[in-house]
């Protein structure tokens, strides 16, 4: 004899309160722009270029010679939210009803705990889509995540840039036999002098291109590249004073990025504006809401000095 427990469902615990969300690639391109706040739809980016000729010091005249030269590129921002409407109700018959607090009205039910989740989510989202957005949109795309401003490889494209595919490559090998390594070197050499010069040169590329890279470097036995010299996939290429930065918005676009850090802009109207999380209960509907509203572009201010790849 014993117990028979063939007519009962397997137990599991549901009670546990905590709320654990998915992983979030993180928005880290926009660390190495340059930021111009304030713009409500579009803004010109102010550029100053100086050409100055040498004289013979041999007289007290002085003669006027050179051009200061002022000009402007547009930077547009798009106007971007994300709102949506959550029913207490549909939390009340699972085991999410534990989340709630006690009383019959939305407004006493919500859960701070719940409440912070769902924000702190939302905001990690949000970085994810202006990462991919900063580069790869696209204001005439039929993709709802891409159409809200034109992103930097758009712009870039527009604004004819150097050619850094100098070895019409049509594909990106990795290993041994790879020619990863060879792609960044002739990027780096078809750079202008002015730009050879310059210590803040950067060049992104995508995070499965920068494994790729490193993979390469390794097994064509260059041990002598200490690898912990590549936190958060960055690192110097050997040979060349450029640093390359492993991005998520380049992800899957076999693209790559050359240029000097500082002509990379992004413009907004407020910094982190779209970390400025609204959550509200609203008695018209017995809903709680929330919404995100924030506006948001790119540009590069001199696509003469951008090195661009692309198969």
């Amino acid at each position: 004899m014993g117990f028979d427990v063939s007519g009962l469902t397997a137990y599991v615990d549901q009670t546990s309160e905590e709320l654990i969300g998915r992983a979030y690639f993180e928005a880290t391109s926009a660390d190495y722009f340059t930021i111009q706040t304030g713009i409500k739809s579009s803004a010109a980016i102010q550029l100053l270029a100086i050409s100055a000729v040498p004289q013979a010091d041999s007289s007290c005249v002085f003669n006027a010679s050179g051009t200061t030269t002022l000009t402007q590129r547009n930077i547009a921002v798009g106007s971007v939210k994300y709102q949506d409407t959550l029913c207490m109700k549909d939390l009340r018959a699972k085991w999410t009803q534990i989340l709630l607090r006690s009383g019959s009205n939305a407004d006493s039910e919500v859960n701070e705990q719940m409440a912070t989740a769902i924000s702190d989510q939302l905001v990690k989202l949000i970085k994810e889509h202006v990462e991919v957005l900063d580069w790869q949109g696209d204001t005439t795309s039929d993709n709802e995540y891409l159409s809200k401003y034109d992103g930097l490889l758009k712009l870039i494209d527009a604004a004819s840039p150097i050619d850094g595919n100098t070895g019409s490559v049509t594909a990106i090998t990795t290993g041994a036999s790879g020619n990863s390594d060879t792609i960044v070197n002739a990027m780096c050499d078809a750079r202008t002098a002015a730009m050879k010069g310059n210590s803040d040169c950067v060049l992104f590329v995508g995070t499965d291109f920068f494994d790729g890279y490193l993979d390469t470097l390794i097994a064509k036995n260059n041990y002598h590249i200490d690898v912990t010299n590549f936190p958060n996939y960055t690192m110097r290429v050997p040979g060349r004073n450029v640093e390359v930065v492993g991005v998520a918005g380049l992800v899957g676009t076999n693209r790559l990025i050359l240029g000097i850090k500082d002509h990379f802009v992004l413009g907004v109207d407020m910094m982190n504006e779209e970390e400025e999380f609204k959550i509200w209960y609203s008695q018209d509907d017995d809903n709680v809401k929330y919404s995100i509203k924030f506006k948001r572009g790119v540009q590069v201010a001199y696509p003469s000095q951008v090195v661009e790849f692309s198969v």
